[in-house]
């Protein structure tokens, strides 16, 4: 692939990328493309790095309303109804809508993502998901995984286990 006529960086003057195996392995003023190579004009274009979302909740994204609203807004409020919803939770479930999250993600520019998971299900079903998310989707983004006690490591049977 070529991308021609790039801006970098903010520079006046435009580059173009030759991308093979997807990797940037030529970046010069004007390269030729080669039979059948795919080129993209990129005229007025800026080229930027990745994006990262540094803390996002992907086993409670888009769960809102579900069980409740969380009318008064505060955070004990949201802990309280995010304990009745976790118990709905499945790989499926979880799996599905982090998906959906990931994908309006990249579609925005975000290459790398860390997602906090609640360990505190003594099944770990949003951690298996996630787990699995991160597995199909490592081609497209780098999901890095951070094991939060929602509701501490003690509010369950063998939860420091």
């Amino acid at each position: 692939m070529l991308i021609k006529n790039v801006h970098i960086q903010n520079e006046v003057q435009t580059s173009d990328l030759k991308i093979e195996n997807g990797k940037f392995v030529k970046i010069a003023p004007a390269i030729k493309a080669e039979a059948g190579e795919q080129v993209i004009d990129a005229t007025d274009k800026l080229l930027l790095p990745p994006f990262v979302d540094p803390h996002v909740h992907l086993d409670a994204t888009q769960t809102a309303g579900d069980p409740e609203w969380n009318q008064t807004g505060t955070l004990f409020d949201g802990i309280r109804i995010w304990s009745e919803r976790k118990k709905k939770l499945s790989v499926a479930d979880v799996k599905h809508r982090a998906k959906q999250a990931i994908k309006t993600q990249v579609a925005n520019g975000i290459q790398f993502v860390r997602s906090h998971v609640d360990v505190t299900d003594p099944e770990l079903t949003a951690l298996k998901a996630l787990i699995e998310v991160r597995e199909e989707l490592k081609d497209q983004v780098e999901l890095q995984l951070v094991a939060f006690p929602q509701e501490g490591i003690l509010s369950f049977p063998h939860g420091k286990d």
